[in-house]
């Protein structure tokens, strides 16, 4: 029951008409910085309010790529705004409101376009029959990424829908992602160097910001250069300095 409910969370479209009530802000100075700095905010009756200290972060390797013409392997952290549907992990949870997984090591993430229907679908075990290779290229065995994984919150880049358990239990996508953009995007804890296009952060801060996640708050990512965040931070309309999203 569990993975059904993770499943339905990780995989519906985003809650595009329900207004955000969480923002995490992550910019970088230049589209090619591997570095970036996180910040969070809460909507209260007095605006926009931040949450917690700032935090230095690790992109790819590669920096930022808008979303639209991001590719798999480019070593690029997609820039947009995203949800955030689903948490995992296999550090002391705690009090996690977002659908969670606990990984085990039979937990997958898949990104093999030779199995598009799997293609950034989270699978509970790898099954005889399964399609998508389980080499450490087009998969990822969730326990190996060891302390990286401790706390994660799944990005909603590229994610497929209407995901359903198919023969044997594997979970498979009737609207899949699409394979040449790539998958696996992930907030998690840093391992002190740049990523292959997730977000990274400090242990303490990224239990804190998975703890900290509501789903019933619309959470929502927002990530790029200051160009890009600068734009949606105005949006934010925050009503004092003191809740300023800057």
């Amino acid at each position: 029951m569990q993975d059904l409910l993770l499943m339905s969370a990780l995989l519906v479209p985003s809650r595009d008409a329900a207004p955000i009530e969480q923002a995490v802000i992550v910019t970088s100075a230049r589209w090619d910085s591997r570095r970036a700095t996180l910040r969070r905010f809460e909507r209260t009756g007095q605006g926009w309010v931040r949450q917690g200290r700032a935090v230095r972060a690790w992109l790819g390797s590669n920096g930022f790529a808008p979303a639209r013409t991001r590719r798999q392997n480019s070593g690029q952290t997609p820039a947009g705004v995203f949800d955030l549907p689903s948490a995992f992990g296999h550090g002391k949870s705690g009090s996690v409101s977002l659908p969670y997984h606990r990984i085990t090591p039979r937990s997958y993430w898949p990104y093999d376009p030779r199995d598009p229907y799997t293609y950034n679908v989270l699978q509970t075990k790898r099954i005889k029959s399964a399609r998508w290779r389980d080499d450490g290229q087009w998969s990822e065995r969730l326990l190996d990424y060891g302390r990286a994984y401790r706390y994660a919150v799944v990005i909603g880049y590229n994610l497929p829908e209407a995901v359903y358990r198919g023969p044997a239990g594997q979970w498979r996508a009737a609207r899949p992602a699409r394979t040449h953009k790539g998958g696996g995007i992930f907030l998690h804890v840093s391992r002190h160097r740049p990523t292959a296009g997730c977000v990274a952060i400090p242990q303490r801060a990224m239990r804190e910001v998975q703890r900290w996640l509501d789903p019933q708050a619309n959470p929502h990512i927002v990530m790029g250069p200051e160009a890009v965040t600068r734009d949606w931070r105005k949006r934010l309309r925050a009503t004092a300095s003191s809740s300023s999203v800057s």
